[in-house]
């Protein structure tokens, strides 16, 4: 057995996953009883191992976040201004998509909070790297809640997607971040890389051919691995101090509700607590949710907080509102001339000085 720790072992690791696409590929060509017979007797056994824990929120607090969502779901059922022409499976489906999506939201930015302050070096774009963050920090919990969580972020870019499609709006391709659908499909690709027994149906109901879901276990290995290592020299010590994680809701106005369902769920001092726990920060970072102007969330590196503006959490309500009930890949897919699926072109729109897209704004 290789060292897991030793450059050697991921050098070795990097090279099967390469050699075994073409293994996969033709698993992928083959009978099932055949496949099931090569995924477990010719699978490189550096892949078939699980990957090294990465640091995860305890799942205390995760529950806690659940338990506390389920009675405000109580709440809205029993409320005219919510239940209005809608079934309780609609009212709750609609509060885990809204939650789900700021916590993976959350967990996104405090990625770069930890790049940042730890100083972590980072091999290609950064916003790749935090959405693997907050993707296998709700895998590795095995909680249904936390599975929820990361299926509901893939969703939310999904929708997202359909949306701009639906209005026109042009993408972004020079924007930091990658387009919806890439993010939603890398996201996926992490779920069933991580957990194939789970998610393969969603991978299926998303179109992803069976030859990516494959490859998808080498990159949920790559990226579980790599945070991992990047993180254990700032683990906390059992014996070091906790450093307190501030939290703030901001006042506001417009968002009253908003901010007041946020301190229910009191969604921020989870997060807050898995970071003064496993961590051992040098100086103390905030989170905060508060007013910007525009959807959006950000590490605000001057100001040492991570920021959830209310505008966003409003955007996850419109978003679930107007395309909650859509299918994930809606419209004709076409196979591109690598025979590869992909989604048929949108009609784009021109844009009026008015009509502004978020795609940039959102983290």
């Amino acid at each position: 057995m290789l060292d897991p720790d030793s450059g050697f072992a991921w050098q070795m690791f990097v090279r099967e996953q390469r050699d075994s696409r073409g293994l996969r590929y033709f698993m992928w060509r083959c009978s099932a009883g055949l496949a099931l017979f090569l995924l477990l007797f010719a699978q490189p056994a550096a892949v078939a191992q699980p990957a090294t824990s990465a640091p995860q929120p305890q799942a205390a607090p995760i529950a806690e976040v659940e338990k506390r969502l389920a009675d405000i779901v109580q709440m809205f059922m029993g409320d005219p201004r919510y239940n209005r022409g809608k079934t309780p499976e609609q009212i709750k489906d609609s509060a885990e998509f809204v939650t789900g999506n700021v916590l993976f939201v959350l967990g996104h930015e405090t990625a770069h909070a930890l790049i940042a302050e730890f100083g972590i070096p980072v091999l290609g774009r950064e916003e790749d790297a935090a959405d693997a963050l907050a993707t296998i920090i709700s895998l590795k919990m095995s909680n249904a809640f936390a599975d929820r969580v990361v299926y509901n972020a893939a969703r939310g870019w999904f929708l997202s997607d359909q949306r701009d499609r639906k209005q026109g709006i042009p993408t972004t391709y020079y924007d930091e971040h990658g387009m919806d659908l890439q993010r939603a499909y890398n996201i996926v690709c992490l779920m069933v890389g991580g957990a194939p027994d789970k998610f393969e149906k969603l991978a299926d109901e998303v179109k992803l051919p069976e030859e990516r879901q494959g490859t998808c276990q080498g990159d949920f290995n790559n990226a579980s691995w790599s945070w991992q290592q990047a993180l254990k020299p700032h683990m906390r010590k059992p014996e070091d101090p906790k450093t307190e994680i501030p939290v703030n809701y901001a006042p506001t106005k417009e968002y009253a509700a908003l901010s007041e369902l946020g301190q229910k769920l009191q969604i921020l001092e989870s997060v807050a607590g898995w970071l003064s726990q496993d961590f051992a920060w040098k100086r103390p970072i905030a989170l905060e949710m508060q007013e910007c102007g525009s959807p959006g969330a950000q590490w605000d590196l001057r100001s040492k907080k991570v920021i959830v503006c209310y505008e966003i959490i409003r955007e996850f309500v419109q978003l679930y509102r107007g395309y909650g009930q859509m299918a994930l890949v809606a419209g004709p897919m076409m196979m591109s001339r690598n025979q590869k699926v992909v989604a048929m072109p949108k009609n784009v729109a021109r844009k009026t000085r008015s009509q502004k897209s978020i795609q940039a704004k959102r983290p």
